[in-house]
């Protein structure tokens, strides 16, 4: 009997630099929000799996600028959100993609 795949859900908590933030799934506008100060990564509740990965994985690089002080240096949203999405779009892709051949030959 073939087996079910299952399916990616995101963890209640993560821990980015060693610091606790919980990841709550809630119906707001934008993809996601990461509040720095209380520890929370917002996820927008109606994206699909793969969009809240990524989202999560979006707002996971702003908390850890954030907690190196990089955000401090930056000061500035526009800049930091442009290293954000340099990230999300030109390295995520390929950590995803050689990630999926690395566990079909293990």
């Amino acid at each position: 009997m073939a087996q079910k795949k299952k399916q990616y859900k995101l963890p209640s908590k993560i821990l980015i630099g060693g610091i606790e933030f919980k990841i709550i799934l809630k119906d707001i506008e934008d993809f996601g929000i990461m509040d720095f100060d209380a520890r929370v990564i917002y996820i927008r509740e109606s994206l699909t799996r793969e969009e809240q990965l990524d989202t999560l994985l979006h707002e996971v690089h702003h908390a850890a600028l954030g907690i190196s002080g990089l955000s401090n240096i930056i000061n500035d949203d526009n800049t930091e959100e442009a290293l954000v999405r340099l990230v999300e779009h030109m390295v995520v892709p390929v950590i995803k993609e050689e990630y999926k051949k690395f566990i079909k030959r293990k």
